[in-house]
């Protein structure tokens, strides 16, 4: 199946939950351009070819190696970011037995289940290149997640949750964008599609901005999107996934995960296209932190960023979002959304409480127009809040209806 029609919405939030999940790091053996050491299973779906685990015996487990790029870089430079077998692949030791090829500069850590990683070129063509139809976003390969038993036994498609991650070169105090591209598919690619109600894999990209390798630890900030790669009978297809955060550390950690906490057959997914820059800046201008009145005029401005200008074929143009709250513990609420730079007048909801108001830039092309190929987004932070409190709110406004009688 090729996914043609790429869905521009994206459901995001913050991953909770999975602290107390217990996580089992697989060790590796380093090799360039292996062969797959057994004859893969395969069989014709909807949008291409799956296989099933080889069953030959793991090698000894040996310790893992870190990803660590040396010393910190002007720019993040993420090693192998498209998943591509052309650039190398090492085996890794699977719990279930065999050696899953993974590509370099990405480490594996399981924390629930067996699943099968692969280089998806590799997987379905027995080799790395080859004629067989291999589900990416761009280049010529992306990593493939199968579940344990995938369409075998009487409990095909066992629950498991996995992910990679890779170690890059920051500099502390600079915000970081991360963009990436993922498809799940849970029912497998068989239409129509049958995967439960309230079933899902949930597609999660994360960053640790301390450098931490633990998927787990609470420093790592996710973003999830829960969607099947069909709903309601439309097609939703592979999806954007992208986040930001502030480097805290000379190292920072991005992560890719798939979590698949039901037993439903068919279910794998791919993840494909990181891409990792500088994240576009935006902040307030000045205004007074006391009002007489009940409005006061906002500003807001921002960089894009030289990384971003300078993404070969990108048309990026920079848009702002604006949120506000009452009161320190008041929940955040959107003012205004995809703006360029300029101002607007901000109006009070209550009086004699400070109203903090804060802005984040993100960089984007047109969906459907030209540009840079896969489309990523880039998010930024948002900036430090600035506090108004006014002494005035406006007045109600009150709408009187007036009957119609009919003579």
């Amino acid at each position: 199946m090729i996914l043609e029609q790429l869905d521009e919405s994206l459901l995001l939030r913050e991953n909770e939950g999975h602290s107390k999940l217990d996580t089992f790091t697989l060790s590796h053996q380093r090799t360039i351009h292996p062969l797959v050491g057994a004859v893969l299973l395969v069989f014709v779906a909807f949008f291409g070819v799956q296989a099933p685990s080889p069953t030959h015996s793991a090698t000894p487990p040996s310790a893992p190696v870190g990803t660590i790029p040396g010393g910190p870089a002007p720019m993040p430079t993420l090693i192998n970011p498209g998943f591509e077998c052309g650039a190398g692949t090492y085996a890794v030791d699977a719990v279930q037995g065999g050696q899953m090829q993974i590509h370099e500069g990405w480490q594996v850590a399981i924390l629930n289940g067996t699943p099968w990683l692969y280089s998806a070129s590799m997987q379905f063509n027995g080799a790395c290149g080859g004629s067989a139809h291999v589900e990416k976003i761009e280049g010529g390969d992306s990593l493939a997640f199968f579940a344990h038993d995938l369409e075998w036994t009487d409990q095909p498609g066992k629950p498991f949750d996995a992910t990679v991650y890779q170690q890059v070169a920051a500099t502390p105090g600079v915000a970081y964008s991360l963009s990436a591209w993922m498809l799940s598919l849970c029912g497998g690619s068989t239409m129509p599609n049958d995967c439960p109600p309230g079933y899902y894999m949930a597609k999660m990209l994360g960053i640790d901005p301390t450098g931490g390798t633990d998927p787990k630890a609470e420093t790592v900030i996710w973003v999830e999107d829960r969607r099947n790669f069909v709903e309601n009978g439309e097609r939703v297809g592979w999806s954007n996934l992208r986040l930001s955060a502030k480097a805290q550390a000379e190292t920072i950690t991005v992560f890719g995960r798939i979590h698949s906490p039901f037993q439903w057959h068919g279910s794998h997914a791919f993840i494909d296209a990181f891409s990792l820059v500088e994240a576009p800046i935006a902040n307030l201008s000045d205004f007074p932190t006391q009002v007489n009145g009940n409005s006061v005029n906002v500003g807001w401005q921002g960089i894009q960023g030289t990384q971003i200008d300078l993404i070969p074929g990108g048309v990026y143009q920079l848009r702002f979002d604006l949120e506000f709250k009452v009161g320190e513990d008041g929940a955040w609420q959107s003012w205004l959304g995809a703006q360029q730079a300029g101002e607007s007048l901000f109006i009070a909801t209550q009086v004699n409480i400070p109203h903090h108001i804060r802005v984040r830039a993100r960089s984007e092309q047109q969906p459907g127009g030209p540009g840079a190929w896969p489309n990523h987004r880039y998010p930024g932070d948002w900036c430090e809040p600035r506090a108004v409190t006014f002494g005035e709110v406006p007045p109600q406004q009150h709408t009187v209806f007036i009957p119609h009688v009919q003579r």
